[in-house]
């Protein structure tokens, strides 16, 4: 944008001001010259005085140009007044002086190169065209009266190409610098929009955050973290100082990668808080972000819903538990009433059932107890899975073959032992139950994931419909009448605790269950 329709860039405004020190300083010693040698051959004798007053006008001008009061003028009036100026001042001086011949004519170069942040094209054009025009005019005036020959004419042609070369060169870097300075101005401004949502997203987060620096001083801290650790952070002050408590904390990420994740206390009636460190670079020792979480609330908040769930949990337990010991109890009477061997062999069997049945359903419920006790460990995948197939194998009678079994050698996964073989039980007795019975119907595959590892549970039988994926992993929710519908539920529980994941993966044709794990370091 030029700068006569729109913002005028600094630098234009900067130069404007260095040209006026340059003319000042360019009249110094032009005065300063003749006044210190009257007889060197600067000017024409007997021009000198003309000369010197000629210097003392332009030096006048020049002075009023950088002055405050013209500085209020629009730049483009400014430009204009400075240009003609030096045209007007620089010719005189190089007439008294003797013509194009004294050098004075390039002199008339800078305020050229000057000209190039004129609005328009066409202006910078026609200043070059006066300093040309008025260059030859001095010239030929010089040969009329007998004082110039025509190679001055060569010479003076010369500059003025030379006018119109540095003029049309000053334009297109002053086209290059508007254009810079309007990109610089949109991200600038861009940047402090981003500056104060950041600054208003920040304080109004509902946790606590700082920035810390690789000294550990506060740069930055929001008014929750403020309220959190019951303190004022300003002028970066150190953390050692303004906290001592989450200072260790800090030490200790710093020392050992990681920080102590149990919740920590500023005082005795303070809130119950969790600190989380991210490096704010590759290298931790250049700082961190700090976010800051009131367990109070937290813990308050999943109470009501471990609360809520086990009212839930409660109340399908009892719908379950009734129809086996309604089952029970209905044979119980009929065996009372007596009946034949066969009958009462039938009648047993159907309380042996049930009454297994209660029992899956008891040891489902108590496998959820074991959620939170976690003993994570870098199992050797390959000795664990082999020893549950082998297990697996005896205990449901699954004929040899039908469950093969591929493992990465050396492959480890962070996992506790028991909760593992829980979720592999629960995911291969399902496949046992579903597939076709052939030989390599299961499969169980163990691979490295990326960062992680992924366990991978197939079975031949049938895909599980799009219904059924939505309600796959919901407590006691199952097709099969003689199941529990915990199974699915308790494993993802169990891999939850774990930091893992379990997900069902679509297939055209069998079922695959996903164990996604974590690799060593636990």
């Amino acid at each position: 944008m030029s700068a006569a329709t729109g913002p005028l860039p600094e630098g234009f405004r900067r130069s404007l001001r260095h040209l006026s020190q340059y003319r000042l300083f360019l009249v110094f010693i032009l005065i300063l010259g003749v006044w210190a040698f009257p007889h060197a051959p600067l000017v024409v004798e007997q021009n000198a005085q003309a000369f010197l007053a000629i210097a003392g006008l332009y030096g006048l001008a020049a002075l009023v140009l950088a002055s405050p009061a013209a500085g209020r003028w629009p730049f483009a009036v400014q430009l204009y007044a400075h240009e003609g100026i030096d045209i007007a001042g620089l010719s005189a001086l190089m007439a008294l002086a003797g013509g194009n011949e004294s050098g004075f004519g390039l002199l008339l170069m800078v305020p050229l190169a000057a000209a190039g942040m004129l609005p328009r094209l066409r202006d910078v054009l026609l200043v070059a065209a006066l300093a040309s025009l008025v260059l030859m005019a001095e010239h030929a005036a010089r040969a009329l009266w007998g004082g110039g020959g025509a190679d001055g004419f060569v010479r003076a042609g010369a500059l003025s190409i030379g006018f119109f070369s540095v003029g049309l060169l000053s334009r297109a870097l002053a086209k290059g610098v508007e254009a810079a300075s309007l990109l610089a101005d949109e991200k600038t401004r861009l940047a402090e929009q981003l500056g104060r949502v950041n600054a208003r997203v920040i304080h109004e987060l509902p946790f606590g955050v700082l920035v810390v620096d690789a000294a550990g001083r506060v740069i930055l801290a929001n008014s929750q973290a403020e309220a959190l650790l019951q303190g004022r952070f300003q002028g970066q002050c150190s953390l050692e100082r303004c906290s001592p408590r989450l200072a260790a904390l800090w030490e200790a990420w710093l020392g050992q990668g990681k920080a102590p994740t149990h919740p920590f206390q500023v005082n005795r009636e303070g809130p119950r808080l969790r600190a989380r460190f991210m490096e704010l670079e590759a290298d931790r020792q250049a700082g961190a972000i700090v976010v800051l979480e009131d367990m109070t609330e937290l813990e308050a908040e999943a109470q009501k819903m471990k609360l809520a769930a086990l009212g839930r949990l409660t109340a399908n337990l009892a719908h379950e538990i009734r129809n086996p010991l309604s089952a029970i109890n209905h044979a119980a009477e009929l065996l009372k009433e007596g009946g034949g061997a066969e009958v009462q062999a039938r009648l047993c069997r159907i309380i042996e059932d049930n009454a297994q049945r209660l029992n899956r359903l008891v040891d489902d419920v108590l496998s959820l107890n074991r959620r939170d006790r976690v003993d994570r460990e870098a199992l050797a995948l390959e000795a664990v899975l082999e020893e549950f197939r082998g297990e697996f194998e005896r205990n449901q009678q699954v004929p040899p073959g039908i469950l093969v079994m591929s493992v990465a050698a050396g492959l480890e996964a962070c996992f506790d032992r028991m909760h593992l073989q829980q979720i592999l039980w629960n995911l291969c007795r399902n496949a046992w139950h579903y597939c076709r019975k052939r030989p390599g119907s299961i499969r169980l595959v163990a691979a490295p994931s990326g960062a992680g590892v992924d366990i991978d549970v197939f079975n031949d039988g049938p895909p599980v419909s799009d219904e059924m994926q939505l309600h796959l992993f919901e407590p006691f929710y199952t097709s099969d009448r003689k199941g529990t519908g915990l199974g699915l539920y308790i494993s993802r529980e169990l891999a939850e605790a774990n930091d893992a994941r379990l997900h069902y993966v679509g297939r055209p044709e069998g079922a695959l269950f996903r164990l996604s794990c974590q690799a060593p370091p636990c």
